[in-house]
């Protein structure tokens, strides 16, 4: 039965971080231009600089991790991607609320209507949720038989 939860465990974080990952690849890809000039105008010389081409690599490592999310030989690693990916998000958040610049969200969708302070616990949680799959390991039974 512990080895049925952690699997149900891991599914679930994974359907979760697939709903949020493949909702924000296709947000940005459908607004790609809108993306594009909102990462233009962040206070980072590199992000504004690389735009298009992390216009493009945001969505499609997002859309690849949806897929490794997918398989069960690579649900492990797609948690662990995904963890990744939140942290650079939770990095750059960070950046963005220590700016003090008042700088639109580059998010995808209804997530772009979010404050930077409200987004950093957003993807807090989320880390959480792609992290706790891999570190939840059941214990195992001692004793199997009842004792009297």
């Amino acid at each position: 039965m512990k080895a049925l939860n952690a699997n149900s465990l891991q599914l679930t974080a994974a359907v979760i971080l697939i709903v949020l990952f493949g909702y924000t690849a296709v947000s940005k890809i459908l607004a790609y231009d809108k993306f594009v000039f909102q990462l233009k105008l962040v206070q980072m010389p590199a992000v504004a600089l690389l735009a298009p081409l992390i216009g493009v690599l945001v969505p499609a490592v997002e859309m690849i991790i949806v897929w490794m999310l997918c398989k069960d030989n690579l649900r492990i690693k797609g948690l662990y991607a995904s963890f990744l990916l939140l942290l650079v998000f939770e990095i750059y958040i960070t950046v963005m609320l220590l700016s003090g610049e008042k700088l639109p969200c580059t998010c995808g969708g209804i997530i772009s209507q979010m404050g930077w302070k409200t987004h950093l616990v957003f993807n807090a949680v989320f880390m959480i949720i792609s992290i706790l799959p891999t570190i939840y390991k059941p214990k195992s039974r001692i004793f199997s038989g009842s004792h009297e």
